[in-house]
């Protein structure tokens, strides 16, 4: 096989795990399982009644659904297919479902999705969408992961400490998501305070993990403000697979979570601020280009992730005086991997990838549109943030395939909020308000924005310039009054 069917064949691959049907299968008799021992399933009272008190704070996670119109892979694909569409109501939702953009997610001996839709109205689509469980969701975003790190030459969890080229690397970074707000999110997400007053929008704290390589998302976790990024961090590292590499800026550079990745067999690779790096030193000085081993203890100040021991870490501290467009940088950085196969040079060079994190949440925020969440309730802001990291991690996936086809990195232009998506670089996935007139299909062979014979013809259809300001008409002087004054 071509390294170009190989690599088209991986990137199907990757849209074939989110949306397999047997994965859904495999997830719903675990719901039921749960729902089993947990004795919270429909129809069942578990004897007493229970009280507005003893009810449990979320909602038992769902076990069995009705095959309806929207199954849960109709309505998966439609949450992802609204951030990557032009028109992301649920709308355009609808007719694309109508055209047969999901027919082939439907039933193998039932007649098409197309034909069963009757109606234009979104009140189906809009109670499919409440009835998707959230977890599914989260899950969905933690099966992808398989799909991603296989489709950048990266296997599954390794059993022996990998080396350097085999490591599963993820950049950590956290971000505020906006959401208007109503009563049920503002007990969820408690809206800022001034000496004005609330405000009127209510702020998601968010962490996500991105992939070094391709940039996708392979861990994410959300939170209110009242919690740092440092307690998001440690779910996410709880979560994550062993001798994962963890690449952090100075708001990760702290004990707590340098001890929750050692405490599940991870390494991270953070910067540290001045004043913690010199209490790090003991006030001793350093050179650039120097590496020196470390006992790193926790001090009163540090908080402790639950179930992890206070006590000291063992490292190397890093200090690099780089110059950078003109100006001195001082990078301080504190690593738990060792010094034989993980040079200083070659970890300068990762943490400058770190950068990277930056650009993919302009990306999520802009071109996913992510920046202001539509949901009225907690669990539709959730489900919109998940949607659109699935999203994104797709067309991430897609961007790598197509890199990895001709040999280099591939240009960026679906992530450029100054210029517009080419027309038929991704497939048409719906209705579009408006139509470019630079991104139509050309018919002689022709870019309008780069032909000569066109600008020309526009040219000289426009009106020709003034040749000299318009004439200032003299205003009138006001009538004296013919009234004799006393």
């Amino acid at each position: 096989m071509s390294q170009r069917l190989a690599g088209r064949s991986l990137v199907l691959e990757v849209f074939a795990r989110l949306l397999s049907k047997r994965w859904l299968g495999l997830w719903q008799k675990k719901g039921r399982a749960q729902k089993r021992l947990t004795g919270n399933g429909p129809g069942r009272s578990g004897g007493a009644a229970q009280t507005q008190a003893s009810k449990p704070e979320h909602k038992p996670m769902q076990g069995r659904f009705y095959e309806r119109i929207f199954s849960l892979r109709v309505t998966l694909w439609y949450l992802i297919f609204q951030r990557l569409n032009f028109d992301q109501t649920q709308a355009a939702g609808v007719v694309n479902l109508r055209a047969g953009g999901a027919n082939r997610l439907g039933r193998r001996r039932a007649s098409k999705l197309s034909r069963r839709v009757r109606s234009t109205q979104t009140s189906a689509y809009n109670q499919a969408r409440q009835r998707m469980p959230l977890e599914l969701l989260s899950e969905a975003l933690a099966h992808l992961r398989q799909g991603l790190l296989k489709l950048v030459g990266l296997g599954p969890a390794p059993r022996k400490r990998p080396g350097p080229t085999e490591r599963t690397r993820q950049i950590l970074d956290g971000s505020t998501l906006a959401v208007l707000v109503t009563p049920r999110l503002a007990a969820a997400y408690p809206p800022a305070r001034n000496q004005s007053g609330k405000s009127d929008w209510s702020l998601m704290r968010i962490v996500v993990g991105f992939c070094a390589r391709s940039g996708a998302v392979l861990s994410a976790l959300e939170g209110a403000m009242q919690q740092s990024e440092q307690s998001l961090a440690w779910t996410l590292i709880e979560t994550a697979a062993a001798f994962t590499l963890w690449i952090g800026d100075r708001n990760f550079g702290v004990w707590s979570v340098v001890a929750q990745a050692v405490r599940y067999r991870q390494d991270v690779l953070v910067r540290l601020t001045r004043a913690r790096a010199t209490k790090l030193a003991r006030g001793q000085p350093r050179h650039s280009g120097e590496d020196r081993l470390i006992q790193w203890s926790p001090s009163h100040s540090d908080q402790a992730p639950p179930g992890t021991a206070r006590l000291a870490l063992s490292g190397r501290l890093i200090y690099v005086r780089l110059e950078k467009n003109g100006k001195w940088i001082d990078l301080w950085l504190f690593t738990t991997l060792d010094a034989t196969d993980y040079p200083l040079e070659l970890l300068v060079r990762w943490y400058g990838q770190r950068g990277q994190a930056e650009l993919h949440f302009r990306s999520v925020k802009t071109q996913m549109k992510l920046a202001e969440l539509d949901g009225c309730t907690p669990e539709m802001a959730r489900k919109e943030f998940y949607a659109g990291l699935l999203a994104y991690s797709l067309v991430r996936a897609v961007m790598w395939g197509g890199g990895a086809t001709v040999g280099r990195k591939p240009p960026n232009p679906f992530f450029q909020p100054s210029a517009a998506r080419p027309a038929r670089t991704l497939p048409d996935l719906g209705p579009r308000r408006h139509r470019p007139r630079c991104l139509e299909p050309a018919t002689t062979g022709r870019d309008c924005a780069t032909d000569p014979a066109q600008a020309t013809q526009r040219a000289t259809q426009r009106s020709p310039p003034r040749a000299a300001p318009k004439t200032k008409v003299p205003t009138p002087q006001r009538k004296q009054s013919r009234r004799p004054r006393p």
